[in-house]
């Protein structure tokens, strides 16, 4: 039994809505990650990068087992998930290696992103130790990506700024206008939300061609090609406020999918996946509006965010359509145990 789970956890305290909400959806997204790791496992050639996909792997397939654990003894239903007949493992590669290691590094910062919003909203001890114990294992897996992409040199350092001769109040309500009264320079927090944001959009891109090509369904396609042209507008407009104050961008990973059209992967987990990186950029988006201090920028961000909202909503009705779109357990719904005899 791992250290992290207390052998005398009292079971008989039931966990609570949000509780199976975090183990619900990580059971998606880890079985979804399974599929993901094993085909990048069955293509990738550099030898530096190959442990990390391992871990990537290891640490899913963990993750599954104890949440398995968690439904079985709730009296849960397991949910379906993603199995092996989502992954076609001779496939040939749809992504290079550098991609898989990029790929593996921002799923792992969104992934400690999503562990501190889970952490806060559990209960019982052995689910709080449990979700510290995830987030300390991404934060492994963070560290060491992210120390490869910079041995490597194939990741962008965010711009720097100068530091100025000492801190400074906010004088002006000038500082907050952006649109008629001219526009001042980013601060580090705009700047911050811009880059990295940025980052998210450039990758969610290349792995949105690269799905689009291999989709097998029309409707699937079309949606997906849909997502690579709304992604080109939203880096355009993320960019064009690094150019406006003469800052660097980072490098996309668009030239790291290749020219296959044998899809590795189901058309739900592509869709799944997309669903994943759409709710993964709203709320981004959402946090840049609550932190901008300019005028301009909350509005730009406010458009970003409702298409991107309009995009993941067509893209579920699609999931709908096609009987995709496993439904998360519900509340008991009073009014109908009511009405029966």
């Amino acid at each position: 039994m791992p250290e992290f789970i207390k052998e005398e956890t009292p079971h008989n305290i039931r966990l609570t809505a949000p509780e199976i909400a975090n183990i619900w959806s990580q059971y998606q997204s880890d079985t979804m990650a399974k599929c993901i790791y094993k085909h990048m496992l069955q293509i990738v050639e550099d030898a530096s990068i190959r442990p990390i996909l391992e871990l990537s792997l290891k640490l899913a397939e963990g993750h599954i087992s104890k949440i398995k654990d968690y439904f079985l003894q709730e009296k849960f239903p397991i949910p379906h998930g993603f199995t092996e007949a989502d992954v076609d493992l001779s496939a040939p590669r749809l992504f290079s290696d550098e991609f898989c290691l990029s790929y593996t590094y921002i799923m792992s910062v969104n992934g400690l992103a999503g562990y501190a919003a889970a952490l806060t909203t559990n209960m019982r001890r052995d689910i709080r130790e449990y979700f510290v114990h995830c987030q300390n294992e991404t934060m492994e897996l963070f560290n060491k990506s992210l120390d490869l992409l910079l041995e490597k040199g194939i990741v962008s350092r965010p711009p720097f700024i100068n530091p100025s001769e000492q801190y400074e109040f906010i004088e002006s309500p000038n500082f907050i206008e952006g649109i008629f009264r001219g526009k001042r320079p980013l601060n580090c927090i705009e700047l911050s939300n811009i880059y990295w944001d940025l980052r998210k959009v450039q990758l969610s891109k290349s792995l949105t061609m690269g799905f689009s090509q291999v989709a097998k369904s029309q409707d699937v396609k079309n949606f997906l090609w849909r997502g690579v042209e709304l992604y080109k507008k939203h880096i355009e407009t993320l960019e064009d406020l690094l150019n406006n104050d003469h800052l660097p961008k980072p490098k996309s990973e668009e030239a790291e999918v290749t020219n296959s059209t044998i899809s590795p992967f189901s058309d739900r987990l592509m869709m799944h996946h997309k669903a994943l990186l759409g709710s993964t950029s709203i709320g981004v988006y959402g946090s840049a509006i609550g932190t901008s201090q300019r005028t301009d920028l909350g509005i730009k961000y406010l458009l970003l965010f409702t298409e991107m909202a309009q995009y993941m909503k067509d893209g579920f009705d699609i999931m709908i359509k096609y009987k995709w779109a496993e439904q998360p357990p519900l509340a008991d719904d009073r009014k109908k145990l009511s009405a029966q005899q």
